[in-house]
């Protein structure tokens, strides 16, 4: 990444952070304990699409052994149809990250380093009403200032079919524990090569040079495709083109039927 000058995109990835992985009031900012990774379908919060508006997958929250079960169901609900996945993590377990990014690689989704900003209802909220009879269960924004992707979260970053960083979000490729035993940092190897990412990022993870990187090297060895933002995938305008991108949701008088 560019960070000279960028100080403001900093302090909101940091406060994004904060937000996403709050420390109880028995527990110091150093022991945060992470909210599970939720993985829900976003529709655009823009009226002047409808009834064609693009829709995505926010993934927000830390890795854990039970994140592939819930992103699995994801997956099933979308009967096919291919969303751009918004990542916001930081991280979490190494072999759950593993699998879900060969899930993800096998559904041919993209991904995006970014956030949602949502309107009305929230993932964690419960009983929510604010979108009954709209058509979609939770509607929003995708952004990229503010988009935090570290340690484990790469991994997943790298089953994407396109892996997009934009210049104004945060990649941090050094895992939290870098001092792998030689059976995961073979599975690491191995991962990697699979999903055509170059050993010089596994280098990288175990390097303490494997922060605030330069976009320019992650797209040579593979990690990264593009500096795409998370809007450009999402925004209203690109279901006004022909073909429409997958993404585009057509909002018939059978949504409310539920």
């Amino acid at each position: 990444m560019r960070f000279s000058g960028k100080r403001r995109a900093w302090r909101a990835a940091l406060a994004a952070v904060a937000l996403y992985f709050p420390a109880s009031s028995a527990e110091t900012a150093e022991t945060p304990q992470p909210k599970q990774m939720q993985f829900v379908v976003v529709r655009a919060n823009d009226s002047a699409c409808e009834p064609t508006c693009p829709e995505w997958i926010s993934a927000e929250g830390a890795i854990g052994v039970k994140t592939p079960a819930l992103l699995k169901a994801a997956l099933r609900t979308l009967r096919g149809r291919k969303l751009p996945i918004v990542l916001f993590s930081a991280g979490g377990d190494v072999g759950a990250a593993m699998e879900m990014g060969r899930r993800i690689r096998r559904a041919g989704l993209p991904v995006v380093v970014g956030r949602t900003w949502f309107v009305g209802c929230r993932p964690d909220e419960k009983d929510c009403k604010a979108n009954d009879g709209k058509g979609a269960d939770f509607f929003g924004r995708a952004l990229s200032s503010g988009g935090y992707c570290a340690s484990e979260c790469t991994l997943l970053l790298a089953g994407g079919v396109k892996r997009l960083v934009p210049d104004m979000a945060i990649l941090r490729v050094r895992l939290r524990d870098p001092k792998m035993g030689k059976a995961v940092e073979r599975r690491l190897a191995a991962y990697l090569k699979e999903m055509g990412v170059d050993r010089v990022v596994l280098d990288r993870m175990k390097s303490a040079r494997g922060d605030n990187l330069d976009t320019g090297p992650l797209q040579a060895a593979g990690l990264v495709t593009g500096t795409g933002t998370a809007e450009s995938v999402t925004e209203s305008s690109i279901c006004r083109t022909f073909p429409a991108p997958d993404n585009c949701r057509v909002f018939t008088v059978l949504d409310l039927e539920d």
